[in-house]
C-alpha cells in the first residue's frame, strides 16, 4: 500500500466555506465535491503547499489562519496523511484551473448536503469547526 502527504485547505471567506466539484476526469474522486488540497511537494512546507494549492485550483489568494492535526485515512489501497488548515480569503471571485469544474460557497453545515470525498467532515473535526 502507497502512502500520500497532502494538504487540505478550507479556505473561509466571510461566514461561508469554499467546496469544489472534481472534474469526471480526476483519477481519485471523479464528479465529487472536496476542499483545495493536493499532494506536498519535495522539500515544500506544509504551509507553503496549501496555499500554492489554493492559488492553483482557484485563483485565491488565502492566508492561514489555523493548522489543524494531520490524521491518516485508508482507502482503494492507498493511504493519506493529511494536513488541514484553516485559510480565509479577502475575495471570493473563483476562478476554476482543469482539476474542477463547479465552486460554490456554503455554510459549514450544509457539507452534508453534497457528495464529497471521504474524510471531508474529519478535515471540519480536526480543525474545530464540527
Amino acid at each position: 500500500m502507497k502512502t500520500y502527504l497532502v494538504v487540505t485547505g478550507i479556505v473561509k471567506f466571510k461566514n461561508k466555506v469554499l467546496i469544489l466539484k472534481k472534474s469526471p476526469n480526476d483519477y481519485n474522486y471523479p464528479n465529487r465535491w472536496s476542499f483545495c488540497s493536493g499532494y506536498i511537494k519535495e522539500f515544500e512546507s506544509a504551509e507553503d503547499s496549501v496555499l500554492r494549492e489554493i492559488k492553483e485550483e482557484t485563483g485565491l489568494k488565502a492566508q492561514i489562519v489555523k493548522k489543524g492535526k494531520l490524521f491518516q485515512r485508508t482507502d482503494k489501497n492507498k493511504s493519506w496523511v493529511i494536513v488541514p488548515f484553516l485559510c480565509r480569503t479577502k475575495a471570493k471571485d473563483v476562478k476554476l484551473d482543469h482539476e474542477n469544474v463547479e465552486f460554490r460557497w456554503i455554510n459549514f453545515n450544509d457539507i452534508k448536503n453534497y457528495q464529497t470525498v471521504p474524510g471531508l467532515e474529519k478535515d471540519l473535526k480536526v480543525l474545530g469547526l464540527q
